[in-house]
């Protein structure tokens, strides 16, 4: 079997290749002051070899631990990331219950500080669009116990009235509704009006025949005469006025924003009115029945 130069070649590089590390193994682990002169040469010649290979070492080590530290930060700053985001939607959750148990607190404490008879509401819907503006409401007792005309409040003031009545729900008109129309008055000076609706969460009130000069920030309530609407809750505050000669015309933005409202109330029954005589002494009433016997 005939012997190939390239086979000879690669026998010659295995050889050098294995025998090297064998004799700076042997020059390293014999007694400086012993060696001879082969190895003294091999030590000199495999010293800086042996230095490289050991820096070469290190720095791969070094680039491998610093490769699997940053693995090991990235993973550990992707899972910080995400606890962050979890941590970031429970507080909105929280916030949007602290919301809502300010607004069911509120409501509560309006059914104790209003006179009239109340029914609770919770909203269902919004149909909003430049020629309507109508929420949908559910009655806690049932639809069967309100109907159209009613007046519906909320603690922040005055929301609309019932304009139809269905099965399942009912759908208020909201002021700003262009068919709305209700009496009002200027707080501050008692000063009547009609307040119309405008659309966009937007009211009018034309007030006539008054001396007194409506101002911004004149607030603007329910006056009660139209029978609807139980007088002195606040439909809205002055943002204009224009001034006509023989009226007023005066931009109101409402009290209420309609896009965050979640409960309303439905008024049943207006407070009676004041009994005039309360307080006052009463004539006693002479006594009727059988007269005492002599």
């Amino acid at each position: 079997m005939a012997i190939s130069l390239r086979d000879v070649r690669s026998g010659a590089i295995i050889v050098l290749l294995l025998g090297i590390p064998l004799m700076l193994l042997r020059s390293t682990l014999q007694d400086p002051h012993h060696m001879n002169g082969f190895d003294r040469a091999v030590h000199r010649i495999g010293a800086p070899l042996e230095a490289g290979v050991t820096y070469s070492a290190r720095w791969v080590g070094s680039f491998f631990e610093r490769w699997i530290f940053q693995a090991s930060m990235l993973d550990d700053k992707l899972r910080l990331e995400e606890e962050n985001r979890e941590h970031k939607r429970e507080l909105v959750e929280l916030a949007q219950l602290r919301e809502e148990n300010r607004q069911l607190r509120r409501a509560l404490q309006m059914r104790d500080q209003v006179p009239e008879d109340l029914l609770s509401a919770a909203v269902t819907g919004r149909e909003h669009s430049p020629f309507f503006r109508v929420v949908k409401i559910d009655v806690d007792r049932g639809d069967d116990y309100v109907r159209p005309g009613m007046a519906v409040l909320a603690p922040d003031g005055v929301v609309g009235r019932i304009n139809r009545t269905h099965a399942d729900h009912s759908d208020v008109m909201l002021i700003t509704d262009p068919a709305s129309k209700i009496a009002v008055e200027v707080a501050r000076t008692r000063c009547p009006g009609i307040l119309e609706g405008l659309g966009e969460d937007q009211c009018r009130v034309r007030i006539i025949s008054c001396d007194e000069p409506v101002v911004e920030g004149d607030v603007i309530q329910t006056s009660g005469v139209d029978d609807l609407f139980p007088k002195g809750h606040p439909v809205g505050r002055v943002v204009s006025v224009e001034r006509k000669v023989n009226a007023q015309l005066v931009d109101v933005i409402p009290s209420i924003r309609f896009d965050r409202l979640d409960m309303v109330w439905v008024v049943l029954a207006n407070a009676p009115e004041a009994d005039p005589r309360a307080g006052q002494p009463r004539a006693r009433q002479p006594a009727r029945g059988l007269s005492p016997l002599h």
